[in-house]
């Protein structure tokens, strides 16, 4: 009866142990995968602030491409009322209608105030050569 007692004692030792070894490998296999967790969310967390910021820097980029591609429209513009009023050369009209995307409206009202001289948008009727 004693033997078996003994008997019994160890194997619950036995098995208490094993099990006790089972779940220090599995708390140490959660701590292993909590870690990873971390990591991984702390990764995710750079890359979205690493992709916000990306995008911060492309907004900017384009801002500044149609920053200057209008600084080159206006010097275009420019160019070319610089051009009718040296010249007053009704040719460039169409070419100015073009740049400044001028509607049919906008156009009627440019060619019916030319009998009125270069000057009328100043409020005064002025041929080019009185300038």
């Amino acid at each position: 009866q004693a033997g078996v007692e003994e008997a019994l004692d160890r194997l619950r030792t036995e098995m208490l142990a094993a099990h006790e070894q089972e779940r220090a490998a599995f708390r140490l296999h959660v701590d292993r995968m909590r870690e990873d967790l971390e990591s991984a969310t702390s990764f995710q967390q750079l890359t979205a602030r690493q992709n916000d910021l990306l995008k911060e820097q492309l907004m900017e980029s384009e801002r500044s491409r149609d920053r200057a591609k209008e600084v080159n429209h206006v010097e275009y513009i420019k160019n070319i009322v610089v051009k009718y009023l040296e010249s007053n050369d009704q040719t460039v009209l169409p070419v100015l209608y073009t740049a400044l995307h001028l509607s049919q409206q906008d156009i009627n009202r440019v060619e019916a105030g030319q009998g009125k001289g270069v000057f009328a948008w100043f409020g005064r009727a002025m041929p080019l050569h009185d300038v």
